[in-house]
């Protein structure tokens, strides 16, 4: 789940930034930057924040200096950070908020984790109920008319996850599915200030 974990990465940096400024200042913009871009990596899950900058190496130049090489000339420096990370797995016991809800089951976002399938084959005893009007939208209910509905929160259980790297790592993301089946203490959570299920 939650965790500390050290990261040494090159963090490239068009030398023209550097004019006149604080190296450091910019290397560090630069890797925040490439943090929210990438998002999450397989090793160590999603990135939630640097907690701190351990060194900063050496500058090297990518670029061959001659006349044809019209391109800005490009600075790599090994940079190694401390990073507080977020990796969903199976068995993890999570919480969110009912985003979407079809005849087969819903979508939970998490913190960063944006898709969590909960299907209706792993919610024990709810069945989907059809909106009546197009005010309301459609839920799933159980006999003790506890709901879980857009905007509930609820407690899951992650049964399976899948991570999808894009291309040039560019919003890296992961797809958990959920379930509710066999466990206790899952499912919709009371409102603040009540002990009584959603209903």
């Amino acid at each position: 789940m939650f965790s500390e974990v050290e990261i040494s990465r090159d963090v490239a940096i068009c030398a023209e930034h550097l004019n006149g400024q604080s190296p450091h200042q910019q290397i560090l913009y630069k890797l925040l930057q490439d943090l929210i871009h990438e998002k999450a990596c397989r090793e160590h899950g999603f990135y939630l924040g640097i907690t701190a900058l351990k060194s900063i190496g050496d500058k090297k130049n990518n670029n061959i200096d001659n006349e044809d090489n019209h391109q800005a000339r490009t600075l790599t420096f090994p940079v190694s950070f401390t990073c507080r990370t977020f990796l969903p797995a199976r068995g993890d016991v999570l919480q969110g908020i009912v985003k979407q809800v079809l005849w087969n089951g819903v979508f939970i976002r998490s913190g960063p984790l944006r898709y969590a399938y909960l299907s209706l084959l792993k919610m024990p005893d709810y069945h989907y109920v059809h909106s009546q009007s197009d005010n309301e939208k459609p839920y799933f209910q159980k006999d003790d008319l506890s709901k879980i509905a857009v905007g509930v929160v609820v407690r899951f259980v992650v049964l399976a996850v899948r991570f999808k790297e894009r291309p040039h790592k560019r919003r890296n993301d992961y797809y958990v599915l959920a379930t509710l089946e066999g466990y206790r203490k899952v499912g919709p959570i009371s409102l603040t200030g009540s002990d009584e299920p959603y209903m």
